[in-house]
C-alpha cells in the first residue's frame, strides 16, 4: 500500500513540476520567414491573394493529400498583407500571413511570411510548440524559394 501511495504522489509531483516548466513558454508563438525578390509587388500579390495557385508553391499543398485536410479561410487583405486562418483535421486553427515590404529606393521586395499559434495551457501543447520552427521554418522556406523561382 505504502508503494502505491507512493507512486501516485510521484506521478502528481511530477506533473505538477511539468506543468510548472511549461507555464514559462509562451502561450503565442510567432514562426518567420522572409525573402528578397526581384519582381514586382502586384505579380508577388496576385500569386498570394490567389488560393486556387497556393498548390504550386505552397509545400503542404502540392500533396492531395495534406491539401483535402486543411481548411484555410481568407481574414484580412490589404495592399500589403494577407492574413488567412488555417486549420487541419481537429487541430488547433493557427494565423498564416503575408506581409510585403516595399522600399521605394530599391529594386528589390521583400516577402514575409509568418505563422502565428495561440496555444492552450496543456504541458504537451506547450512542450509540441519547441519543434514548431522546426517543423515549419522548413516549410516555410521551401515555399519561399518556390515563390522566387515561379516570379523569375
Amino acid at each position: 500500500m505504502r508503494l502505491i501511495k507512493l507512486a501516485i504522489i510521484s506521478v502528481i509531483v511530477f506533473f505538477l513540476i511539468i506543468t510548472a516548466f511549461s507555464l514559462m513558454i509562451p502561450s503565442n508563438v510567432r514562426i518567420s520567414r522572409a525573402i528578397n525578390l526581384a519582381s514586382n509587388e502586384g505579380r508577388v500579390l496576385s500569386l498570394l491573394r490567389d488560393s486556387a495557385q497556393w498548390n504550386q508553391w505552397h509545400p503542404a499543398l502540392m500533396n492531395d493529400s495534406t491539401k483535402r485536410s486543411i481548411q484555410t479561410k481568407f481574414i484580412s487583405i490589404t495592399d500589403s498583407l494577407i492574413l488567412t486562418s488555417w486549420q487541419q483535421g481537429s487541430r488547433q486553427p493557427f494565423t498564416n500571413g503575408w506581409h510585403i515590404h516595399t522600399m521605394p529606393q530599391a529594386d528589390s521586395l521583400t516577402v514575409q511570411w509568418y505563422m502565428d499559434f495561440k496555444l492552450p495551457w496543456y504541458p504537451w501543447k506547450k512542450f509540441e510548440s519547441l519543434f514548431f520552427d522546426k517543423v515549419y521554418g522548413s516549410m516555410m522556406e521551401q515555399g519561399l524559394a518556390n515563390i522566387k523561382e515561379k516570379l523569375q
